[in-house]
């Protein structure tokens, strides 16, 4: 299964243009399990992650989009040299949990977007991803345009993951 799912995150990978070398691995990490990693060596000056991270959302589903994308200077060759490879950031991630609703896939879009994650889960706490008061503002602003409901800045300082954030939306009146 693993083996199945790296070999579809690397193509997509192999896909984007701004890549000149990549590998997919994955990591186990105690309080989130077992997670895809992708480290990618640009082409040229001025990868853009945010574009890169779209790139993944759009072509793979949420599951196999890896957790981190690590910029590294080279990809080392061989299995051992793949461990030699620096350690993610992972701090923040729960163990992911895919929206179950097109309003919590919404939010999952918009925080991954905002935080400049590859992919957000509906337990992604906003805090523990990294989240300030500028990335609320903005968060809150798009989701109140992307679900038609206003949503506020303690809305989402009260209820900081996406399913919270979706059980809170459903108690307002429509």
């Amino acid at each position: 299964m693993v083996t199945a799912v790296v070999s579809d995150v690397r193509e997509v990978l192999a896909a984007y243009p701004a890549l000149a070398d990549l590998a997919v691995v994955a990591h186990e990490q105690e309080s989130v399990g077992q997670v895809l990693v992708a480290y990618v060596v640009p082409a040229g000056a001025g990868l853009n992650l945010a574009e890169l991270y779209k790139h993944l959302r759009d072509r793979l589903p949420g599951g196999a989009v890896p957790a981190a994308v690590v910029v590294v200077q080279e990809i080392p060759a061989g299995e051992t040299g793949l461990t030699s490879l620096p350690a993610p950031d992972l701090r923040g991630l729960a163990p992911y949990r895919a929206p179950q609703n097109a309003r919590q896939e919404t939010l999952c879009e918009i925080f991954a977007d905002v935080l400049a994650r590859p992919r957000c889960g509906v337990d992604d706490n906003f805090f523990t991803l990294g989240g300030e008061s500028i990335d609320a503002m903005l968060i809150a602003s798009r989701a109140s345009a992307a679900v038609g409901q206003e949503v506020s800045m303690d809305d989402l300082f009260d209820t900081p993951t996406v399913a919270e954030l979706d059980q809170l939306l459903d108690s307002y009146p429509a």
